[in-house]
């Protein structure tokens, strides 16, 4: 048995060790290297929800709630409904809340429905060139997203997200500091594949941001401008073994950056590898970490550098506190997690209320 687990161990390391290194190869050969900031749809890319983002994001092969937001394909994989609500606290303002309701249909369906609120919800002190005061204005983000989860056989189940976007941003000002604002919408579509290779391993496959695009206008004499975001491919895996005899779960996501919404290659390609931890200590109390936007581009060989210079990973943190035993017939669970910001603006927090029935 331990030779076993040794060996699904191995075969799990091994595959993430080749890909990446094929990846890097791909990446190493054409094109300009900077950081992913650039791109549109910044404010989708941290990780949603405490769990995913205390794992560093890594939560594409097994997530355990916000399927939609992870990976559609998982919804079958829980038999309950569940309701999760949350709340997130970025420095500078900066807010987020998301709420989900997922719905089973034994054997083959599951469903799923979500609402990701991220902004900054006042703005103020902001002045014009002449130092008088404008107006106090907002940054605000909607995302509804609609998810579906099939299951095709016993080990591979596949799902669906239709996204539907909306941005509202300030642009300008008037002569009595009024402040005019810009609004965007737009629709998304995501892929994934789940395949569950055992009751200790399994893997996650998902594309997100198809056909995503904001087209913005800066005023009335401004050209139109478009905001294409790019198409992630996101492989993840999920592995479960013990530590100390205690449950002790290792996840792995490698987003790749190769083109955008319109199948076009991007001028950048990048390798973000994310990877967490989770030990189950005490029943009721789980412990988390993580260590996540491991970048990898051609500037380790090309301008190694800016490389260094660029280059640092995030390093996160959080708890799980199950209230199951407790609660009756429901089973309630409470997810914080903590970071700090890359640019060392400040602290990220996020708390989760997760309610299985």
């Amino acid at each position: 048995m331990e030779k076993s687990l040794l060996q699904k161990v191995n075969n799990s390391i091994i595959t993430i060790i080749v890909l990446q290194i094929f990846f890097v190869i791909t990446l190493v050969i054409p094109g300009y290297s900077t950081g992913i900031g650039g791109y549109g749809g910044a404010y989708l890319r941290e990780p949603v929800g405490a769990t995913g983002y205390a794992l560093g994001g890594a939560q594409t092969a097994s997530p355990e709630y916000l399927y939609g937001w992870w990976n559609p394909a998982s919804i079958i994989t829980e038999k309950n409904k569940i309701f999760v609500c949350n709340l997130g606290y970025r420095p500078l303002g900066k807010t987020a809340g998301c709420i989900a309701y997922s719905i089973p249909v034994p054997p083959r369906v599951g469903f799923e429905i979500s609402m990701l609120y991220r902004g900054i919800p006042v703005i103020k002190g902001l002045v014009d060139e002449q130092e008088y005061p404008i107006e106090n204005c907002s940054f605000s983000t909607y995302s509804i997203r609609a998810s579906i989860g099939y299951h095709i056989k016993r080990k591979l189940s596949i799902g669906i997200n239709t996204s539907f976007y909306i941005q509202q941003l300030p642009v300008t000002y008037n002569e009595t500091g009024g402040v005019s604002n810009s609004s965007s919408t737009s629709i998304g579509l995501d892929l994934g594949l789940k395949y569950i290779v055992n009751k200790n391993l399994c893997y996650g496959l998902v594309i997100k941001n198809l056909l995503s695009n904001f087209k913005w206008e800066f005023g009335d004499f401004s050209p139109m401008y478009e905001d294409t975001l790019p198409v992630t491919v996101t492989l993840g895996q999920q592995l479960r073994t013990y530590l100390l005899g205690k449950p002790f779960i290792w996840s792995c996501d490698c987003i790749f950056y190769l083109f955008n919404s319109g199948f076009k290659p991007l001028e950048n390609s990048h390798l973000l590898i994310n990877n967490g931890v989770e030990w189950q200590r005490w029943n009721i109390l789980s412990l988390r970490l993580g260590v996540s936007e491991i970048d990898i581009n051609r500037d380790m060989i090309r301008n190694t550098h800016q490389f260094r210079d660029y280059f640092s990973a995030l390093l996160t943190f959080g708890v799980g506190l199950d209230l199951s035993s407790v609660m009756k017939n429901k089973k309630t669970r409470f997810n914080y997690a903590i970071g700090a910001e890359k640019n060392g603006a400040g602290i990220v927090q996020q708390l989760d209320f997760v309610m299985k029935f």
